[in-house]
């Protein structure tokens, strides 16, 4: 494994650890009490960012974390968090097909593509990663209420949506849910706009003119502030569909 991958994958776990420790409810939490910016750290746990030898010295550092600590080679176990006699390791959410029944259905997963994460992607649902083979009456059960061939399977990035959805979480989108004359008050939508894929709460007024605000769920408002369109912009943002269900919450 490379240098920055086993980075990644310690800082993944050394975070956990003093989450358990310092019973920190969230990275974000984790974030704030070191003065960290929680998106930069997600960017740099998910690959979005350079995470080099001095980035990781001073990350370190300003943690109080022993020089060297995202450098060790831990094995499957994962670093061993400060202060902690056991490692952990921390897996990554897998989409693994079980017994095949006549009765299942297929819904595409695209692995590779994350929502709010700002990155420029045109034409990407044509692009199957795989597909997740899955009881129709599992999704009832899951709460998902829209034909199981409406569903595409993406992921979430960075913290814009927290607490609602969690960073890597598979994102279950209603494609057929998509016009934006018929959209659902307050409910969250993923389009792309500009060239980037971005994901947020959408609130429509029809009082007077019509107006609407997109919104993130992060109560921080200043790193996540709300944005308002007119019905004019409205038009010119290209929906991908409605968010269904995040698997994985904080």
């Amino acid at each position: 494994m490379d240098k920055t991958a086993l980075r990644r994958i310690n800082l993944r776990t050394a975070i956990d650890a003093a989450n358990k420790k310092l019973g920190f409810k969230s990275d974000v939490a984790f974030c704030e009490h070191y003065d960290l910016n929680a998106s930069h750290i997600s960017q740099l746990i998910n690959g979005h960012g350079s995470f080099g030898e001095r980035a990781a010295r001073n990350l370190e550092k300003k943690v109080d974390w022993p020089t060297g600590l995202l450098d060790e080679d831990s094995g499957s176990e994962g670093v061993k968090g400060p202060g902690h006699s056991g490692g952990i390791h921390i897996s990554p959410i897998e989409f693994r097909s079980g017994e095949t029944k006549p009765t299942n259905v297929r819904i595409p997963v695209y692995k590779d593509i994350k929502a709010s994460c700002g990155a420029g992607i045109e034409n990407f649902l044509e692009d199957v990663s795989e597909y997740l083979d899955i009881d129709p009456y599992i999704l009832k059960i899951m709460g998902i209420q829209t034909k199981p061939e409406n569903l595409r399977i993406i992921y979430s990035a960075e913290y814009s949506m927290w607490p609602t959805v969690a960073p890597d979480s598979p994102l279950f989108v209603d494609v057929s849910d998509k016009d934006p004359d018929s959209l659902k008050n307050g409910n969250v939508y993923v389009f792309t706009h500009n060239n980037e894929l971005r994901m947020k709460r959408i609130f429509v007024s029809y009082a007077g003119s019509r107006s609407v605000r997109l919104a993130s769920d992060n109560p921080d408002k200043v790193r996540y502030p709300d944005e308002f369109i007119s019905n004019e912009q409205l038009n010119e943002i290209n929906f991908v569909g409605r968010l269904e269900l995040a698997l994985v919450k904080p």
